[in-house]
């Protein structure tokens, strides 16, 4: 009698049966990105910023009908992220301050277990627009406590309170990565309010980008639109979009703006660059003395001080690596840009092997609303990547929660889609074929007639709208 009750339990069932895990993760984002005990003392709690997730994990180990860690493996891209953290771990055994080590790998273990918990929770569409609004969130949460950061823009202003997204290079970076995600949630908003504060946090990053006056980010932004004009098959409404941020930037952007703009292309007279270039140059012999191992994870800066300085930098004591890439070559070494690598271009690559999938599989037995959605947040999402791997090749970004985040909401993303198309990721993505097996406990939706008379098809969850 159990049996047959669990077997008939519906997928719409099982997301309103785990919305508490739901809300606790929006929770732990929210927290990590925003900070907020930096200003209401009575959120000061000990060990909040890490009791929330670490028990949300916990809970998440025995939780019944989230994604299973099977369907999670499925995606090429999963195995990279252990990787990652164990690179850092190996750093133990060979740098020179263990502590330096010690607060890099804390930082990104518990953000490996933020990826597994947005693996497993976030099952739906709703689920993947509520991760992203709270993100946005956040971000507006942040820019409402320091208000000068876009009503001041003739100055840099630091966000105070923030740890990673404190310096405005490092927040317009992250809205590179967002404003894609919030035009995805915007498109397909299905009410007038969750379109309106999406639309809004668009525009508000676009100002805040503005603001920050930062090189990268101007770049990653760049990049962002030159991809999506590229792929998108409506090039005049892209192209209207563009011409929109166009005068934006004239009408809001102060004559400092374009100042620092200029100094892109004559990098030699600006001193900031040039530094940069240094800090480059110190990463490739850093990898070029320890090509397996790098320097250590922490001891990009300390290495520079004390062996890789070049005598035209004698009054510099230390220096940061200035680029993600670079600091994760000089720090890890070989093996860690090319994990590093997986995890940016490799999320772009199978985003486009899933969308070559879509297109496939199109045909009268599916959805064309659903194959919409999905090619539309597979394109969005990408740009999304794109905007962190331009913007963070100028910023030190490698050891924030941003791979790791977006790795997590991808890789949801594409089970999805799958899912929709009732093939495993593996299949979808060109890996050991075979055909979806439902997670335990969730009825397989029955076949139904086509009413265009294509036969029997079954039914797609991708873009049910469950409640969350």
């Amino acid at each position: 009698m159990n049996r047959r009750r669990q077997a008939q339990v519906t997928p719409e069932q099982v997301e309103r049966s785990t919305r508490i895990y739901y809300y606790w993760l929006l929770l732990a984002l929210f927290l990590e990105y925003a900070r907020p005990a930096s200003y209401f003392a009575f959120l000061r709690v000990p060990f909040l910023y890490s009791a929330i997730p670490l028990s949300l994990f916990v809970a998440t180990c025995f939780a019944p009908g989230m994604r299973s860690m099977r369907e999670i493996l499925a995606d090429p891209l999963t195995k990279w992220i252990p990787i990652f953290v164990a690179l850092i771990a190996f750093s133990f055994a060979h740098a020179d301050v263990s502590l330096y080590v010690y607060n890099i790998f804390k930082l990104v273990l518990g953000y490996a277990i933020m990826f597994i918990m947005i693996a497993r929770i976030v099952t739906s569409e709703a689920r993947f627009r509520g991760v992203i609004a709270t993100l946005l969130l956040a971000h507006l949460f942040l820019l409402a406590m320091n208000p000068a950061v876009v009503m001041n823009p003739n100055e840099r202003n630091y966000i105070i309170g923030a740890t990673f997204l404190g310096d405005g290079n490092d927040f317009s970076m992250s809205l590179c990565i967002l404003i894609p995600f919030a035009i995805s949630m915007a498109l397909g908003a299905t009410t007038r309010w969750g379109r309106w504060f999406a639309w809004a946090g668009v525009g508000i990053g676009l100002l805040a980008i503005i603001a920050s006056q930062s090189r990268g980010a101007a770049l990653g932004l760049g990049a962002v639109l030159i991809y999506l004009w590229l792929i998108s098959p409506r090039k005049m409404a892209v192209l209207a979009g563009v011409a929109v941020v166009g005068l934006v930037v004239l009408v809001y952007a102060p004559p400092v703006y374009f100042q620092r703009l200029g100094t892109i292309a004559n990098y030699e007279t600006e001193g900031s660059a040039m530094g940069r270039i240094t800090a480059w140059k110190a990463g490739l012999r850093m990898a070029a003395d320890h090509p397996i191992t790098g320097v250590g994870a922490g001891h990009y800066a300390i290495s520079f001080g004390t062996k890789y300085r070049p005598p035209e930098a004698q009054g510099m004591p230390w220096l940061t690596a200035h680029s993600s890439y670079f600091l994760v070559l000089g720090e890890l070494g070989l093996p860690g840009i090319i994990t590093f690598l997986v995890l940016t271009w490799g999320n772009i690559r199978a985003n486009g092997k899933m969308r070559r999938f879509v297109r496939k599989r199109a045909g009268p037995d599916v959805d064309p609303a659903k194959l919409a959605f999905a090619n539309r947040v597979l394109v969005l999402s990408s740009g999304a990547v794109l905007g962190f791997a331009t913007a963070g090749a100028f910023l030190s970004a490698a050891y924030y929660p941003h791979v790791f985040v977006f790795t997590g909401l991808l890789l949801s993303l594409r089970n999805m889609v799958a899912t929709s198309l009732n093939v495993s990721v593996a299949e979808a993505l060109g890996r050991n074929p075979a055909v979806r097996k439902p997670r335990r406990g969730i009825a397989v939706p029955p076949a139904t007639d086509d009413p265009k008379g294509g036969g029997q098809v079954a039914t797609p969850s991708l873009g049910r709208r469950p409640q969350a």
